[in-house]
């Protein structure tokens, strides 16, 4: 199983391997955060030598033992002599410390082996003999002509131990979306989403902790039909980091913590302030406003069940009587283990209550104790789908779909239609097919709600199958709404409206923008809801009215708190998209970080939409192997195989990748899957594939099937025009033009372009041109190309090299042993550029390190981190570099090492 996360802390010890100089560092992590699976990443990942040195529990009181450990692990025939010497001549009376002389000879013994550089990795030093950690660190803060790099990886570093003077780095628990990639990694397929989300949750992110955890649960609550009892049963990870937080806590009264324990938070009224204070100072509770909890779902789940189940039952009785007044939904907690006859209705809405508050994980434990004791009655369910609607406002996916899913259709038609649209939402937004099999029922026209409800249900639906390319399904399902349209609300009119637009939109006919919303009209556009005016800008993106669309996205984030969480993360990836379509990629990088930075959603990459972003930056970015490791787990995830349309996409950036790596044969591949898929759509400007298969097709001798492809790609857009679709088939033709007409095909292909266009298309054609072009004609064009890539505002400009690739390879998988990745000069580097082993020959072993991040994509606050350098110093490296290669920039530097 790959590492999941842990990126950096890989690299800064990888980076640690390769540094010039002999050095060490001390990797302190909980138990069970995966501190020898960072090891395990680390020896595969370097070139160097790599010794690893494993701890054996049952010899820590064996003085030297691991030294001795150490030594035979080091591959040099003269190690056992020494061994010999150390056991024989350091028999200190203080059997605690192994004494200065000691410590020399061990230096001694170590200089006086023959080693080329050799990393070190330690496991579970603390867990070692004294003798030997002191020997060890030691040696570790001398290791100069040593040829060692030492690692070793702790528990906890004391302050006055022999190891606080080395540098140190913290494996923090994992972050919550990691945490739920490891959780499907490590579960049977048939989890719940939910659950595992839950799982995530309560286990703080700790990968020992989430895997014990998934081995205790039975199926049926892994796969969602029963509950799950929080807080989660202690295991043997979780009471090791207990005992490891509360024994730090050692002399402080924690009977406080124990009862706070109990309830998943709680106002700090009624509670003695002076104590919360002391445990929020001593790290064990977070107080947010005028709440409190216990800050490691892992402590809690120990401290909860150590109490025995009377004194427990017999405290929460006290709390609840206690918090009646001020904390009314704790106490709904409270009373449900005290009541006779539990009021599960109030718990859930003591639920929703949480979720509104932004609090989703006590919502979750409050949500899962209703499941356990409810009785199933429709007012129970009803509350249920009150959670769920808030979780779904929140876009917490997963979490409303495992409770949706708990929910029986209700006897009234209005229930019955929100229960519906939220689950049809969930799975739209999870990117799952929306079958709406149920929508098949009567409803009675002359009852306004109903009839108002099921309107808004069926236009709905209709803008979910048009983003799925079933046109002609969605113009049924808004035929069947246009008999209830005289009962509808102004919301649904407006989104009905816009859903006509959307399919409007998708088959390349939405009417002018004069002809939309009183053309317009900042005063109408006001007055629409914020699903409407995303529904309408997407509709202008799709139709390439940037500028129009940049305008309505921009209503639906200013109104910021206003407007709920689901609408406000649809309008920041939607204004992204709608940037990457129109060839802005600084604006669209802009857009993401943004999106990224405001997001709390734990799913990016299951979302096909999501994942799509996210490996289009990674690709802006030069970081080709990142998007394509994206796009494929996305691909893997069975909630895509029936939603076509959003696989489709998929596929066309992963062949638009590979082709621009030069990949030809799997660029065609994937290109053609996506074509097998949206065969059926007639807009060419919505999938953007076939001038990338065209090209594909091109560079690799297909003439035949590129001709055919243009062909296809000319009658399509003859029927839907639009100047996306002018350009790229003007690129097209030029590629599979023959001898008599090519030159006049490229002259054309060219000229189409105006100053208002996508420089990142204009690129291309530079690009696509040269590939196939002759070699007095590559230089030039090749020129081009990189200075389209550069005025397109991507952050890595990318060239144009020989005929069978249309970009260089930047941020390819290389280990940071490595040199920068070199090839032959492309054209578009101008002649007179050094030659790239000189340019690296110029440098210190400093500053080849720096330029070995750069061309790894790091910016400089992630070399300066991960190079154990301030920033400053970063950006004096790089002015140094920059003066002694002749580099005008980040991307000249990169454009001449390349």
């Amino acid at each position: 199983m790959a590492l999941t996360g842990r990126r950096l802390e890989v690299d800064r010890i990888a980076t640690l391997a390769v540094l010039p100089r002999e050095s060490a560092m001390v990797v302190v992590g909980d138990p069970g955060s995966g501190r020898s699976s960072v090891l395990d990443a680390v020896s595969n990942r370097v070139s160097l030598p790599v010794v690893r040195v494993g701890v054996n529990g049952s010899e820590s009181h064996w003085p030297l033992a691991g030294v001795t450990s150490l030594f035979t692990a080091l591959d040099d025939p003269r190690a056992t002599a020494h061994i010999a010497h150390l056991l024989q001549g350091s028999a200190p009376v203080d059997r605690q410390t192994p004494g200065l002389a000691a410590a020399h000879d061990f230096l001694d013994a170590v200089h006086a082996l023959t080693l080329p550089p050799t990393l070190v990795l330690i496991d579970d030093l603390d867990r070692m003999d004294v003798e030997s950690q002191e020997l060890i660190a030691f040696l570790a803060s001398r290791l100069a002509g040593t040829a060692l790099r030492v690692v070793a990886t702790v528990r906890t570093v004391p302050p006055a131990g022999p190891l606080a003077a080395l540098p140190t780095l913290r494996i923090e628990p994992l972050p919550s979306d990691e945490a739920l990639v490891l959780a499907r990694d490590m579960a049977p397929e048939e989890a719940n989403e939910g659950v595992l989300a839950v799982l995530a949750e309560e286990t703080g992110g700790n990968p020992g902790a989430l895997r014990e955890q998934l081995a205790v649960l039975s199926r049926e609550q892994l796969n969602g039909s029963e509950p799950l009892v929080l807080p989660l049963r202690p295991t043997p990870t979780t009471e090791a980091i207990a005992a490891l937080v509360l024994g730090s806590a050692a002399g402080r009264d924690l009977d406080v913590l124990a009862r706070l324990a109990l309830v998943p938070v709680a106002k700090t009224t009624g509670w003695d302030r002076d104590e919360l204070d002391d445990l929020a100072h001593a790290g064990l509770t977070t107080v947010k406003g005028q709440t409190v909890s216990v800050r490691d779902p892992l402590v809690r789940s120990a401290l909860y069940w150590r109490m025995p189940a009377r004194d427990r039952r017999a405290a929460h009785t006290e709390l609840a009587a206690a918090s009646a007044e001020s904390d009314p939904r704790a106490a709904a907690w409270h009373r449900s283990f005290v009541d006779d006859v539990p009021d599960v209705v109030a718990l859930l809405r003591a639920a929703r209550s949480y979720v509104v508050d932004g609090n989703a994980q006590a919502a979750v434990v409050l949500t899962e104790r209703a499941l356990h004791i409810g009785s199933g009655h429709e007012d129970e369910h009803a509350a249920l789908l009150g959670v769920a609607e808030a979780l779904l406002a929140n876009r917490l996916l997963g979490f409303a779909a495992r409770y949706l899913a708990a929910i029986r259709p209700f006897r009234s038609t209005a229930d019955e239609t929100r229960r519906l649209r939220l689950s049809y939402s969930v799975q739209y937004l999870s990117g799952d097919a929306v079958h709406a099999d149920e929508l098949l029922v009567p409803v009675d026209p002359e009852n306004a709600a109903e009839a108002d409800a099921l309107g808004g249900l069926l236009a709905m639906v209709a803008c979910f199958r048009a983003e799925a390319w079933e046109l002609d399904h969605a113009r049924d399902l808004l035929a069947r709404a246009e008999p209830l349209k005289r009962s509808a609300s102004q919301h649904t009119l407006e989104i009905t409206e816009t859903a006509h637009e959307l399919i409007a939109a998708v088959d390349g006919t939405l009417p002018a923008d004069t002809a939309l919303h009183d053309g317009l009209s900042t005063t109408t556009l006001v007055g629409m809801s914020d699903p409407a005016l995303l529904l309408l800008a997407h509709a202008l993106s799709i139709a390439e009215r940037y500028r129009s669309a940049r305008r309505v996205f921009a209503l639906v984030l200013a109104r910021g708190q206003e407007a709920m969480p689901v609408w406000t993360e649809a309008a920041r990836y939607l204004s992204a998209e709608n940037e990457v379509r129109s060839g802005n990629f600084r604006q669209a990088l802009r857009a993401i970080d943004v999106w990224e930075a405001g997001s709390s959603v734990v799913e990016r990459l299951r979302e096909p939409s999501r994942a799509i972003a996210l490996a289009w930056r990674h690709f802006a970015e030069g970081r080709s192997p990142e998007a394509l490791e994206v796009l494929d787990r996305c691909l893997a995830q069975r909630s895509t195989n029936r939603l076509w349309g959003a696989t489709a996409k998929l596929h066309a950036l992963r062949g638009r990748v590979l082709l621009l790596d030069g990949r030809l044969d799997e660029a065609a591949a994937s290109l053609e899957a996506a074509d097998a898929i949206g065969r059926s759509l007639r807009n060419p400007a919505v999938l953007r594939h076939l001038g990338d298969l065209v090209e594909a097709y091109s560079r690799l001798d297909r003439i035949d099937d590129a001709r055919a492809i243009a062909a296809r790609l000319a009658a399509d857009h003859h029927a839907r025009p639009s100047r996306w679709g002018a350009l790229v088939l003007a690129r097209s033709l030029a590629l599979v033009a023959d001898d008599t007409t090519r030159d006049t095909a490229r002259r054309r292909a060219l000229e189409l372009f105006q100053p208002h266009d996508s420089q990142f298309e204009r690129a291309r054609t530079f690009a696509a041109l040269a590939a196939v072009g002759t070699p007095t004609e590559r230089p030039r064009l090749g020129a081009a190309a990189a200075a389209a890539y550069e005025a397109a505002g991507l952050r890595r400009p990318l060239a144009t090299p020989a005929a069978t690739v249309a970009m260089p390879v930047f941020g390819s998988p290389t280990s940071l042993r490595s040199g920068p990745v070199l090839s032959a000069q492309m054209p578009g580097t101008p002649r007179s550029a050094p030659d790239a082993s000189a340019v690296l020959t110029s440098l210190t072993a400093e500053e080849r390190a720096v330029v070995q991040k750069v061309t790894e994509g790091y910016r400089n606050r992630e070399i300066a981190s991960s190079l154990f350098m301030s920033q400053r110093t970063v950006e004096l490296r790089l002015t140094q570099i920059y003066r002694k290669v002749g580099a005008r920039s980040r991307s000249h530097l990169v454009a001449l090492l390349t």
